[in-house]
């Protein structure tokens, strides 16, 4: 054995897994093993690692100013003495670790030994926060005799036993001090829980406290939670809320105050040491509000149904009942010192987080119920618009017969009106029949095609039955009948379109729009709210054109092709209570109405797209050439257009058959070819004829119509087409027309009198090339 201890490597490995205590008894073996690890580094070594293993930073000995040394006389504080020490020198490592030793050697002793009755001084006894400082600083001290693995296990073992019979006592005191309402009490405790790193033992208790009651989670009946369906004119006195707010908020209201309280309470346990209320609020979020949530759109979805409504349109309540969360159980909870100041911030990004899914399926759903919404509205109206169609065709064939039946016809008669009305029957729709089946709110044109067949028939069969007046009588109510249908449908243009209901189409499209946006505050999701916004814009604009303009301009056109106001002139029987007094319709004057509204339309259109698009950038402006969005937009204008020129065009044409028609039922024969004056025969005042005052009558009534309906551009094409073709019937006219050399005075009156209108009033010179000389 001596000769062992003679090899300096032996003795410095020996020495090196010995405590303290042992070490310092081996040094005391002899002379030559005292010099052994004396010398050299192998001392400075064994203090250092003592010192590092208890987590101390070894510095370099220029840093000296640095490293606090107490005085040899100074009492060691066990509390304080690991704040005191945080780095050493080499050289004072065995002066630094002997301070430390003098603080827990009694400690670990105690451990070592299995003598933990009366662990702590009577200067601690009393105080749990100095005791579990004490036991964290012990078992840091352990970590000191790991070359000792032996006392290492040992005091380490008898230490946990000790720390769990400590945690053990300070939560039943936890417990006894809450069931007293001794919070300050229960906030030191947890405290020390906090501070022996057992959060979780401290966030289970606070879990432990704040249960839900469960009568917080009973939803109200449906009836009482959403809003009844109601009628059409108090739907439009109120909002278009879901819910029943005062039911709602009563539910919702409790559930708030039960988290201020959690907030309260977890303040004054918790304090600012860890911010418990955070988590406790997440777990609210997924445990509590997602449930109600589900509940919540079940609910909802069968209400629709048991209301005859879309049950898959349940989603329909989310955005409602998203901001309501928001505002109770983000903006209306209480500030929280425990969760700092950014704890509403982190409670609204929580409930983003947990309602995303939520809102993406509302954002996927919306679209469809918005163009079903729109769909049906428009379908609505077609329905309406048919059955006062209806009504008036009934009206016109009722009028008609009563002005037949109030003529002298004889005793047999009453079987002949029947026959009329048989026959008429065929063609007047009876006012009281309802279809159960919703049509398609795509106007058919197949009616206006039987319309003028049945006038044509009728017409014809005037000639053939000229010489029975009952049968001729019957024939002409038939086509005062179907002509009437005519005049009136053209009389309904304007009435194709309706603009309040496209005003209110366009008010909900904002409104639905809006509802999406404020969903911009889920980041993740603005690509799908701006994608969304775009649809609906895009179901708006093909609504109004498949289900309501399109449709409303084919009417019009075809009817303005099928009227011929000059065939009114040949009906015997009068519609004077339904009819203008000259009974004739003017188709431009009508048609102007239409354009005009069109234009409304396009333009509330165009301000929607600038004033709501375009500034949340929904639709980024400088890339309007890829977006499908704009060339909608774009063919929608220009189908309008399309229309326009269409139907002008037509009423163009029917302006001039007018002025055709004038020419040759006004224009007498001697109006331009004048009889040889004899000695009785009046003087001729030298000014227009009635024939040309009624033209340019005509002109003026039709030439301005589209002043402020339609822009310049359309104006000036529109009128300058009128003036060229005028021109036209003119030359026709005057190639048919007998002229003298005394009539010629009248026919330059008449000239004048056009050019006048056309190139002062009408500003067209260029259209009466040949009077420009």
């Amino acid at each position: 054995m001596d000769n062992l201890l003679k090899v300096p490597e032996i003795v410095t490995n020996i020495s090196s897994f010995l405590s303290p205590a042992d070490y310092l008894g081996f040094l005391q073996v002899n002379k030559q093993v005292y010099n052994s690890v004396i010398d050299g580094e192998n001392d400075l070594r064994y203090w250092s690692l003592k010192l590092t293993r208890m987590g101390l930073q070894r510095v370099n000995s220029k840093e000296t100013e640095d490293v606090k040394l107490l005085d040899e006389k100074d009492d060691e504080d066990p509390i304080c003495i690991f704040e005191v020490y945080k780095s050493f020198t080499t050289q004072d490592a065995k002066k630094i670790f002997a301070k430390f030793y003098r603080c827990y050697n009694s400690y670990t002793k105690k451990l070592y030994n299995n003598n933990l009755a009366n662990f702590f001084p009577t200067s601690y006894s009393k105080d749990p926060l100095k005791q579990i400082k004490i036991l964290n600083y012990i078992k840091r001290y352990n970590l000191s005799n790991r070359n000792d693995i032996e006392t290492f296990v040992k005091i380490d073992t008898n230490f946990n036993i000790l720390r769990e019979i400590f945690i053990n006592s300070v939560l039943k005191e936890i417990e006894l001090n809450y069931q007293s309402n001794n919070l300050a009490a229960v906030a030191r405790f947890i405290k020390v829980l906090l501070i022996s790193n057992e959060e979780n033992n401290a966030i289970e208790f606070f879990k432990s406290k704040a249960d839900l009651p469960p009568s917080l989670m009973t939803l109200p009946p449906n009836d009482e939670l959403f809003w009844k369906e109601q009628t059409q004119e108090e739907e439009s006195n109120r909002c278009t809320a879901v819910f029943n707010s005062k039911n709602l908020d009563a539910f919702l209201n409790p559930l708030r105050d039960f988290l201020n309280e959690k907030i309260k309470l977890a303040d004054i346990l918790f304090q600012g040491e860890f911010p418990v209320i955070i988590q406790f609020i997440e777990s609210f979020i997924q445990d509590v509000l997602l449930d109600i949530l589900n509940h919540i759109l079940s609910n909802y979805g069968e209400f629709l149904k048991s209301n005859g409504k879309d049950c898959k349109a349940n989603y329909e309540c989310f955005p409602e009942l998203y901001f309501t969360f928001i505002k109770r159980f983000c903006t209306e909870l209480n500030d929280s010192a425990n969760a700092g100041q950014t704890f509403h911030k982190v409670v609204h990004e929580l409930l983003n987080l947990y309602l995303e899914p939520f809102a993406v399926n509302y954002m996927n759903q919306t679209t469809r119920v918005f163009e079903s919404l729109i769909s049906s509205q428009l379908a609505n109206y077609d329905i309406q618009f048919q059955d006062k169609e209806r009504e008036q065709n009934a009206k016109i064939y009722n009028s008609l017969r009563d002005q037949t039946d109030g003529t002298a016809l004889s005793s047999n008669d009453s079987s002949h009106n029947h026959s009329i009305a048989t026959e008429a029957s065929m063609t007047v729709p009876e006012s009281d029949s309802k279809q159960k089946a919703v049509p398609q709110p795509v106007r058919s044109t197949n009616n206006i095609s039987d319309d003028k067949l049945d006038f044509l028939s009728s017409f014809t069969k005037i000639f053939k039955f000229s010489n029975n007046e009952n049968q001729k009588l019957k024939q002409q109510l038939q086509l005062a009948y179907n002509l009437n249908l005519i005049s009136n449908n053209l009389q309904n243009i304007k009435s194709l379109i309706s603009l309040d209901l496209c005003y209110k189409i366009l008010h909900e499209t904002s409104e639905k729009t809006d509802e999406i946006y404020k969903f911009h505050t889920m980041e993740n999701l603005l690509p799908l709210i701006k994608l969304r916004c775009q649809e609906i814009f895009k179901i708006l604009i093909t609504q109004l054109n498949t289900n309501h303009v399109k449709p409303a301009f084919e009417k019009a056109i075809m009817l303005l092709q099928k009227y011929n106001p000059n065939e009114i002139e040949q009906i015997e029987i009068k519609l004077d209570s339904l009819s203008p007094a000259n009974n004739q319709v003017e188709p431009l004057v009508q048609f102007t109405e239409l354009i005009n509204i069109g234009d409304i339309i396009l333009q509330m259109i165009s301000i929607f797209y600038k004033n709501e698009l375009i500034p949340k950038k929904i639709i980024d402006k400088n890339k309007d050439f890829l977006n499908d969005v704009i060339q909608l937009k774009k063919n929608f204008e220009t189908s309008i257009d399309d229309f326009v020129a269409e139907g002008l065009n037509i009423g163009i044409n029917k302006l001039m058959d007018e002025i055709s028609f004038v020419f040759k039922t006004l224009q007498l024969p001697d109006d331009y070819n004048p009889p040889t004056p004899s000695t009785n025969s009046p003087i001729r005042d030298i000014k227009p004829t009635k024939c040309a005052v009624r033209v340019i009558e005509l002109l003026s009534n039709h030439c301005f119509l589209l002043t402020g309906a339609t822009d310049k551009g359309t104006i000036d094409v529109y009128q300058q087409e009128i003036g060229e073709r005028f021109f036209n019937e003119i030359v026709k006219h005057l190639k048919k027309s007998l002229i003298s050399t005394e009539g010629a005075i009248w026919l330059i009156c008449d000239l004048n009198y056009f050019y006048d209108f056309i190139a002062n009033k009408l500003k067209q010179k260029t259209s009466f090339p040949i009077l420009l000389g």
